[in-house]
């Protein structure tokens, strides 16, 4: 199998050798390296490669965007950027060059392949796709029309094989006999039927396209028809039939993989984006009472990675076919990747996005004889809000269920005119610039919500550290709205380096003040993707040392599925820090609740209870079931575990009953900022 060749261009020697060993340990072949402009338009050519990785900023008459712009036009080629700068001003002068994707320095491994790997997905889709349309050509430009021959009175005088082949009838058999005795026409468009001009413009064949031909015995073609005059000056005329039908369905077929997912058979994430230009397009009176919902399979990768891919292509065909019966028949339903789905849909979207939960909540999935049970986030968005085009629709959409994910899941929210009504118009590349600006400029803020001891063999109090973002117009932003972002492009491990970095300062500060605050045990999140990070835990240590801290006040909280996920990862990074003195929680313990056997290799102190489990538990008997059964297993593994999601104080009484040694949530505290 040959390797993906790449070009990369980068006026930076040490960052160069850094992006070759990068790609070259990810099997791809790295054909050539180019430092300015002039070196690139004198090698490419030569070389001609399957990508280009190009650095925005370089020496020379051209930067790396108009090279990629000039690459792109005149030798097809397409590039991916490779830069440290991401300001508004420069991925909109970026975009000129149709890039496959923007990768940002420091360069994440995680974040390299999986743009690589897209990258290549397009370019290669791309290149099939024209492929077959050339092949479809060739098949049609060597094939021999059917033609037909009547003379003046209409009666048929010649019909070739071809013609024998469409018509179902021989020459001899078919000669003497009229048009209509042999074929009907209709239009395929209108369904209305085609009938042949009693006369012939002069000098021009009448055409026609996209009609269907029945033959004397039922068969049906769709055919292009051209009807002339034969040349000899008699009033013969002469029918030509192109058949068509082979095209008309490679076409349909080609058609459907470039606007469908393969997996689903939904509509795919271009696809449904025009569908939603054009929706958004129609009148106002048009678009009242249709909706957009969002929907996000809650703890997915767990079922992925505990069942094998297998398993989860087959949640997501199931839960695709849900859409229709749900939504009706006239709703649109796409996959957007992954396991997100977005529906457009008219009528009750109380009662079809509570339908729909309900039915796939009562509804386990079954798989190798055992039972899942499967929760949805969803997250619905009016079409009749004033967005300005469907960017805007997607990317509040979007937030919008990650936010409901992001709290728990298992449960439905409406955008509503306030929320984020100016952010909703944000588009992606100002939330990527605006969150390396936040790390840049500390314009993040930490806040805490405290965790209080239930039981007697609690040991200290602790507070979970928060983040929040003010923005531009001294607003604060919470982390629903831009850790999905954030997650999606590769910026949460700079953004858990600034959290880390700062709240070992700030206990460093309240310890020196004396504040009881500092008493508590600070519980900090640690991103999936900071769990691959190779230099995490060699940060963790060198700021524990620059603030002085203490490292058994320390808890670093990770989730149960990204543990799951970076295994390895995981648990070095445990054993590693807990030799230091840090303890250890995994959140959202339940959410991939299928199998516990990783649990060995993790040696966490504390199991923080999934919250989707706990906040209905004084009114869900399933809930309470699940919380005390996680509760007791806690127990038994001599963890400590942790309740969050206590909304009231009836669900906090019920966790210290069943046994829960700690506490977290609004029936508690609100969050509040740190200092």
């Amino acid at each position: 199998m040959s390797k993906e060749r790449i070009f990369i261009v980068e006026d930076d020697d040490t960052a160069a050798e850094d992006l070759r060993r990068r790609l070259e340990s990810f099997g791809y072949e790295v054909c050539g390296r180019a430092a300015n402009d002039a070196e690139a338009r004198k090698e490419i050519p030569k070389l001609d490669p399957d990508l280009i990785m190009m650095d925005i900023m370089l020496p020379g008459s051209m930067d790396g965007i108009d090279l990629a712009i000039k690459l792109r036009w005149e030798l097809n080629l397409p590039s991916i950027f490779v830069t440290a700068y991401a300001d508004q001003e420069v991925m909109a002068r970026a975009r000129a060059a149709d890039p496959l994707g923007y990768v940002l320095k420091p360069v994440n491994d995680r974040e390299l392949s999986a743009i690589l790997e897209a990258a290549f997905v397009r370019t290669f889709s791309e290149k099939s796709l024209r492929k077959s349309e050339e092949i479809v050509s060739a098949i049609l430009n060597s094939t021999t029309d059917a033609i037909i021959v009547v003379n003046g009175e209409g009666k048929t005088v010649f019909i070739n094989p071809e013609a024998e082949a469409l018509l179902g009838i021989s020459d001899r058999d078919a000669q003497g006999k009229e048009a209509p005795e042999l074929f009907t026409l209709t239009e395929i468009e209108s369904g209305r039927p085609f009938r042949l001009p009693a006369a012939l413009p002069a000098n021009s064949p009448v055409r026609a396209e996209k009609l269907r031909l029945l033959n004397r015995v039922g068969r049906s073609y769709i055919v292009e028809m051209t009807l002339g005059g034969d040349g000899s000056g008699r009033a013969q005329r002469v029918i030509s039939f192109r058949d068509v039908s082979r095209l008309h369905e490679v076409t349909d077929t080609l058609r459907f993989t470039t606007t469908h997912d393969q997996l689903t058979g939904l509509l795919n994430r271009n696809e449904f984006s025009a569908r939603m230009h054009r929706a958004l397009k129609a009148g106002e009176q048009e678009r009242r009472n249709h909706w957009v919902m969002f929907v996000d399979i809650d703890h997915f990768r767990v079922i992925n990675d505990a069942c094998g891919t297998e398993a989860g292509d087959a949640l997501l065909k199931r839960t695709a076919r849900r859409f229709e019966s749900r939504c009706g028949p006239d709703s649109v339903s796409s996959r957007l990747g992954g396991d997100d789905f977005v529906v457009l849909f008219q009528g009750d979207p109380e009662e079809t996005a509570a339908g729909l939960a309900e039915e796939i909540r009562r509804d386990p999935f079954v798989w190798m004889g055992k039972q899942y049970p499967i929760t949805v986030s969803i997250g619905i968005v009016p079409l009749s809000r004033g967005f300005r085009n469907e960017h805007e629709l997607m990317l509040a959409g979007n937030q919008l269920v990650h936010s409901v994910h992001g709290s728990g899941g298992n449960r439905h929210e409406f955008l509503s005119e306030a929320d984020g009504a100016d952010r909703s118009a944000v588009s992606t590349s100002d939330w990527i610039s605006l969150l390396h600006e936040a790390a840049q400029k500390d314009l993040f803020r930490l806040y805490y919500q405290p965790i209080e001891p239930l039981s007697e063999r609690a040991s200290d109090a602790k507070a979970e550290i928060l983040l929040r973002l003010a923005a531009p117009d001294g607003t604060i932003i919470p982390p629903g709205e831009f850790i999905g972002i954030a997650e999606r492009y590769g910026i949460m491990p700079s953004i858990d380096r600034w959290v880390i970095d700062r709240a070992f300062a700030a206990w460093k500060r309240l310890v020196d003040r004396e504040s009881p605050l500092s008493q508590r045990v600070f519980s900090v999140n640690l991103s999936g993707m900071s769990l691959a990070d190779e230099g995490i835990i060699s940060f963790i240590i060198e700021k524990a040392e620059e603030h002085l801290i203490d490292p058994a006040r320390f808890c670093l909280e990770i989730t149960e599925t990204s543990a799951i996920h970076n295994l390895t990862s995981a648990s070095r990074l445990i054993y590693v820090l807990k030799d230091r003195g840090f303890r250890f929680a995994l959140d959202d313990f339940g959410s991939g609740f299928s199998s516990f056997n990783y649990l060995k290799n993790l040696p966490v102190d504390y199991l923080k209870i999934d919250g989707s489990f706990i906040r209905n538990m004084d009114r869900d008997r399933v809930d309470y079931t699940m919380v005390e059964a996680m509760s007791s297993m806690g127990r038994v593994l001599g963890l400590q575990t942790i309740g969050e999601y206590a909304r009231n104080d009836k669900i906090i009484e019920m966790l210290r009953d069943i046994g829960v040694d700690f506490a977290q949530g609004y029936g508690i505290s609100e969050p509040k900022p740190l200092e």
